[in-house]
């Protein structure tokens, strides 16, 4: 089970200036957030409402789609590469990172059980595609382009590079090593797929690019590399129905959503630090960055008045930030949150050998690497109360699909 915990944002644990009275401030917007859930989900199945990503884990058809097309290119490439932008690869780094063996790339064929390499070109550098370009081998390669307008300059002009390369080296049968997931009618690249022949798959109307990652957008590559899709649904539509509860004291979700609203208008904490306590979640952080800013960013209100509001969001990872960030959060402008995440069980356990009696390091002996993590980021988070600074935590039972 995910659990929540907040108590470090209460005025009891870091005062009046800077915390809140959360439970008088729940009790006194339980009925509007309980209205705003329910028209959630009351308009999700309108057509313009951009709110179809509430939907994505009960689309059949796309599972099935995706899995058959994994299963029928299984073993045929050595490498997927997945060029994209924005929401169109960074849910999809997230969730590779996250869920695949640590240093995928770097295993072995029969470390990998067979499953080809993964590789995200989500920039324009021309050293980075390069550089890439000359350490993979496209023939042996299978490239998923995805836009859904396909006039994305920067993932079209990669698109333009790499087909160009496998046109020369494979001839027509280049076609085989392209997949392009865009949109279902209309745009260039949907044009340029029907002419040329590739296999496609659709990114949904009313999706933002932002929210697509559990469309074929993600799926697909997630089923390519082995991660198994049916238990990320699964796990989709356990958190659809979490989040469908009205009541605040049981849905986490808008218990943060409210917090996180409330300390920055009333306590001018207008900077949002996710910082994950696990590597293989750093780039949620990044995916959690495009998330924040392209939804809370707004220059007008829902009466079209000039408001230029919204929380900026800044990415840190734990235990490495503490040596680089958390001075500054500690001693600097109070005027931020920071969210924690915590992993209660990893897949590995390494115990520190006790080997050195040296007063400042020999009290690690003994113990395990997991430990140490989890008390640095409980030690990080008492820290800063004891500043006054609001953190609040999540904590999840593993990192799994």
């Amino acid at each position: 089970m995910i659990k929540f915990n907040y108590q470090n944002t209460d005025e009891k644990v870091i005062g009046n200036e800077n915390g809140l009275n959360i439970q008088a401030e729940f009790d006194s917007y339980k009925d509007r957030i309980a209205g705003i859930i329910a028209d959630l989900n009351k308009r999700k199945d309108k057509p313009g409402q951009w709110l179809q990503w509430m939907n994505l884990g009960y689309n059949e058809e796309t599972l099935w789609y995706v899995k058959e097309y994994a299963s029928m290119v299984q073993g045929r490439f050595e490498n997927i590469l997945v060029l994209g932008i924005g929401g169109s690869a960074l849910g999809g780094q997230a969730v590779t990172e996250a869920l695949l063996k640590p240093f995928w790339n770097l295993l072995t064929p029969e470390q990998r059980d067979g499953l080809p390499r993964i590789f995200f070109l989500d920039n324009i550098d021309p050293d980075t595609i390069s550089g890439l370009l000359n350490v993979i081998d496209l023939k042996k390669t299978l490239v998923n382009v995805i836009t859904k307008s396909g006039s994305t300059a920067e993932t079209m002009s990669q698109f333009m590079i790499v087909k160009n390369i496998l046109e020369q080296e494979l001839g027509a049968d280049y076609r085989k090593n392209i997949v392009a997931t865009t949109d279902k009618k209309t745009g260039i690249l949907r044009q340029i797929a029907e002419q040329e022949g590739y296999k496609t798959f659709v990114v949904p109307d009313d999706v933002g690019g932002r929210f697509s990652v559990f469309s074929a957008v993600g799926l697909l590559p997630f089923a390519l590399v082995g991660i198994d899709i049916d238990e990320i649904v699964n796990g989709i539509k356990d958190m659809d129905l979490a989040l469908k509860n009205t009541d605040i004291n049981e849905n986490i979700a808008a218990q943060n959503a409210l917090i996180h609203y409330l300390m920055d208008t009333k306590k001018g904490k207008n900077l949002s630090i996710m910082m994950p306590y696990s590597s293989r979640l750093k780039y949620v952080s990044d995916w959690y960055v495009q998330l924040w800013a392209e939804s809370l960013g707004k220059n007008k209100d829902n009466n079209g008045d000039d408001v230029n509001v919204g929380p900026t969001p800044i990415k840190a990872l734990g235990a490495t930030d503490q040596h680089s960030q958390i001075q500054l959060y500690n001693e600097g402008p109070n005027n931020k949150i920071i969210n924690f995440i915590r992993v209660e069980e990893f897949d590995n356990t390494l115990e520190i050998p006790n080997i050195f009696e040296y007063t400042g390091i020999g009290y690690l002996g003994g113990k395990t690497i997991n430990q140490l993590i989890n008390a640095e980021a409980d030690s990080t988070r008492v820290a800063l109360s004891d500043y006054c600074r609001p953190t609040v935590t999540i904590t999840l039972p593993k990192v799994n699909g």
